[in-house]
């Protein structure tokens, strides 16, 4: 499936920094990791063959907090990850961060660390050929005042540092309606609005992230195939939902990739796409997902093609007729 062009809709940069490149950042600019052979290493921050599961999902990313020594580290996180994307064929990526996440527990400032993201994606986009747009992801985990901070830098920013707005975390836990007050300043400012939801928790939060929050596309959303009027709702507004087969595996919301609820989505008009979430730590390229939608859900490549028009139609790029020009092409 390399040779297919692709567009990922939902990557996040925290989840694409790969065993190789952490111990390349913890040699060349520091950093403390447990362990500095590769196998080891991939075993603490990759799924393997434990039992999936959320909690065991998001506990792999607990090596990368703090971790970050330094400007060049980050800025070598993010051009390998821009990088692996455009070696696998993705034509425009959406890659979401936490500045928070990459602040190292507040070793540096946050506006400093959008900065620093911002150029090395800019610079890494250019040299490989691939169109990046940054998305701004806050965490219900980390607590309504820290993103109500955050969303108040970014909003300081220039317009062309975020160009939309997405929650994570524990939606068990942690619901998002205490954080929409900051969407809502966010859709004044014309920014993109996506919400983490349906993944580990019900329908019901797909539902509120759609006539609540007036979210345009949803992170996952796969418990919407549990609702039939959700689904019509979801057809009628357009909302398009970021798929993601492997991590929907290994947190253990799905118990097989045969097993997804994609074509029982797509069955009832739902526009989907295909994504990779946290590549590094599922060891998966985009390629990956499609070879499983083709071998083990029956999608042709007439679908796949189907997919990326569908996510071409409901991009955060802020020109979306110049973006269709450029690479539309591709799928027709």
């Amino acid at each position: 499936m390399l040779s297919v062009p692709k567009i990922d809709l939902h990557r996040h940069l925290e989840g694409s920094v790969t065993p190789e490149t952490l111990i390349y950042i913890a040699r060349t600019y520091g950093g403390k990791l447990p362990a500095h052979d590769l196998g080891t290493l991939r075993t603490l921050v990759q799924m393997n063959n434990e039992c999936p599961g959320f909690k065991t999902f998001l506990n792999k990313f607990a090596i990368f907090r703090g971790f970050y020594t330094c400007r060049e580290a980050i800025e070598c996180a993010v051009c390998r990850a821009v990088e692996a994307a455009a070696a696998d064929n993705v034509q425009y990526l959406e890659l979401r961060y936490s500045p928070t996440h990459f602040s190292s527990l507040g070793r540096f400032n946050e506006c400093d660390v959008v900065a620093w993201v911002h150029g090395a994606m800019q610079r890494s986009a250019r040299t490989c050929g691939i169109i990046v747009v940054p998305i701004l992801t806050i965490s219900r985990d980390y607590g309504l005042e820290t993103a109500a901070t955050t969303v108040e830098m970014a909003l300081s920013l220039h317009d062309t540092f975020f160009f939309a707005l997405d929650i994570a975390g524990d939606e068990m836990s942690n619901p998002a309606e205490p954080f929409r007050g900051l969407f809502e300043k966010c859709r004044a400012r014309g920014l993109g609005l996506t919400l983490h939801a349906g993944e580990a928790g019900g329908a019901r939060n797909v539902r509120e992230a759609v006539t609540r929050f007036g979210a345009r596309r949803i992170g996952h959303g796969i418990a919407a195939a549990e609702d039939s009027a959700l689904m019509r709702l979801l057809r009628d507004r357009d909302v398009l939902l970021e798929v993601c087969l492997t991590s929907n595996l290994h947190t253990g919301v799905v118990p097989s990739i045969a097993a997804h609820p994609v074509r029982t989505l797509m069955g009832h008009g739902v526009a989907i796409s295909l994504n990779t979430d946290d590549p590094a730590i599922s060891a998966i390229s985009l390629s990956d997902e499609y070879l499983l939608a083709y071998t083990q859900l029956g999608f042709t490549m007439a679908m796949l093609n189907n997919v990326n028009r569908a996510a071409l139609g409901h991009v955060f790029h802020p020109d979306p007729g110049w973006l269709k020009k450029k690479i539309g092409h591709y799928w027709k």
